[in-house]
């Protein structure tokens, strides 16, 4: 099956693709990245500036490079600046059967979507439909949730995070770890689901897939947000 990855380069997705890639090696992979996710012309606290910068420092993250991965994929990581736009006919040419989205940063229309034979599915970390949107878990915490999670769903419309749902991982929260901790640790039963659902994926196109209830949509935190996150005891990193 030619399956094209999409991912935003950043240490969670690094830490996905470290353990998704070397399960798929009787597939034909393509590896397409986005540098961030949102828009960058927003002003930002800098708290989450900084995070951002935590995020994508990979000097002492565990596992191969991305540069290593597409070597043991036997492709080349593609920039993908506008999925919808100039970039189509790089989604065009690979002629893939499907797509796995990993926290990419932009969002796939009717044209994109209608690429890949079998469909596109996306992990999203946050239990839907009540977290939808950025930063999932950093709500869920400020929510004062007891389990964070990882839900796999289909992508059908250009709706955030509102496809039929496929599966869902939770586990508990962990008052030890911090937020990017948090999330780091989703990231493996994130691909156990991923691999579960690239195994059974026919039967799975073959479902009705149904829109997700309405839940609810977040977006980056403001400040007032990131005070309250602190001042619950919690640390972004």
């Amino acid at each position: 099956m030619r399956i094209g990855l999409f991912y935003n380069r950043d240490i969670y997705a690094h830490a996905a693709l470290n353990q998704l890639i070397p399960k798929l090696s009787d597939h034909d992979l393509g590896m397409f990245y986005s540098q961030r996710v949102g828009s960058a012309s927003k002003p930002r606290d800098p708290r989450l500036v900084a995070l951002a910068q935590i995020e994508t420092d990979f000097a002492t993250a565990p596992g191969l490079s991305f540069e290593a991965l597409a070597s043991m994929s036997h492709c080349r990581e593609i920039a993908v600046a506008d999925i919808n736009g100039k970039d189509l006919n790089v989604l065009r040419a690979f002629d893939a059967d499907l797509l796995i989205s990993i926290r990419f940063g932009q969002i796939f229309k009717a044209e994109a979507i209608a690429q890949p034979r079998t469909g596109i599915i996306n992990l999203h970390s946050g239990l839907l439909p009540e977290y939808k949107g950025v930063m999932a878990s950093f709500w869920s915490l400020l929510n004062s949730e007891s389990h964070l999670g990882t839900t796999l769903h289909w992508v059908t419309d250009s709706k955030i995070d509102s496809g039929q749902i496929i599966s869902q991982r939770a586990q508990p929260v962990r008052e030890d770890l911090t937020y990017s901790e948090q999330v780091l640790a989703l990231y493996t039963p994130g691909v156990a689901q991923l691999l579960e659902a690239i195994g059974n994926i026919e039967q799975l196109a073959s479902q009705p897939k149904t829109d997700l209830a309405k839940g609810h949509y977040f977006s980056f935190p403001e400040s007032k947000d990131l005070d309250a996150f602190e001042q619950a005891g919690w640390m972004l990193f």
